[in-house]
């Protein structure tokens, strides 16, 4: 499959609004340097379309995003600090355009959102989810961290929580992902179609230069250095990488043992 392959964009004219679906369901959608790449250019792409109005995430296959490709993690061993620095910030350019893009958007999970998956859905305005999804970062099982992520997770969901989740590494049903504010909305599967729906023809009702605005000021109200602290934790992702821990985790996790940490 071709890296352009990896994101299919479906748009609804009526509503102005674009479905991206991950699409590498063999593997999870799990996040590759292409994936990452492509969803970039996409939200670039719509971000002065006139046309499109609200951008949804989704996933094909049976997980919304499972988080890092396993051949990138592989990759990981080997790279030196500035090749994981440079994967780092290209992650941090998706995640900080999808916070902070004009247009209200949403991720609509099934499945598992793990990981840099996860990292996904935080990002958005919205998250519908089906009521068998589940929500986590994992990363330090492997020896890894969400660095990135923190900083926008904090001011979503409050530092304890954010805590519990990132050091942690627990997996979170919907309804728990729900009460911590996660999520916005649970439902069964066969419902998630109609969900989206609701929602979008309920944003569809409202001004877009409206919403524009309240999601620019979100932005302005996290001025407490959020732009220079993603910065800094993408250096920390790339540390990361490079740490005994992390080359441990991994290692364990490709050979299906127990990982044994540093002491």
């Amino acid at each position: 499959m071709a890296g352009f392959d990896y994101v299919k964009p479906v748009v609804d004219q009526k509503l102005g609004l674009a479905t991206l679906y991950l699409n590498r369901p063999d593997k999870r959608n799990a996040l590759n340097a292409d994936l990452v790449r492509v969803l970039n250019e996409e939200l670039r792409r719509m971000e002065n379309s006139v046309s499109i109005r609200m951008v949804f995430l989704r996933g094909n296959g049976p997980a919304f995003c499972a988080g890092a490709d396993l051949a990138e993690i592989q990759a990981m061993q080997n790279a030196t600090y500035d090749q994981n620095l440079k994967s780092s910030e290209a992650l941090r350019e998706l995640f900080t355009r999808l916070a902070t893009f004009p247009k209200p958007t949403a991720a609509i999970v099934h499945g598992a959102a793990l990981a840099g998956g996860c990292g996904l859905a935080t990002c958005c305005d919205f998250v519908i989810a089906g009521d068998q999804a589940s929500f986590g970062y994992p990363e330090v099982r492997i020896g890894f961290i969400p660095a990135l992520v923190m900083v926008l997770l904090t001011h979503q969901i409050g530092e304890r929580a954010t805590r519990d989740l990132c050091i942690s590494g627990r997996t979170l049903d919907a309804h728990e992902a729900m009460r911590i504010g996660l999520v916005t909305k649970v439902v069964s599967p066969d419902k998630l179609d109609d969900t989206a729906m609701e929602l979008a023809k309920g944003l569809a009702q409202n001004s877009s230069q409206a919403m524009a605005s309240v999601k620019a000021a979100f932005w302005k109200i996290h001025e407490m250095g959020v732009e220079e602290a993603l910065k800094k934790a993408a250096e920390l992702n790339a540390k990361a990488r490079e740490s005994d821990d992390c080359k441990e985790g991994i290692a364990a996790f490709l050979e299906k043992r127990k990982p044994r940490w540093q002491k």
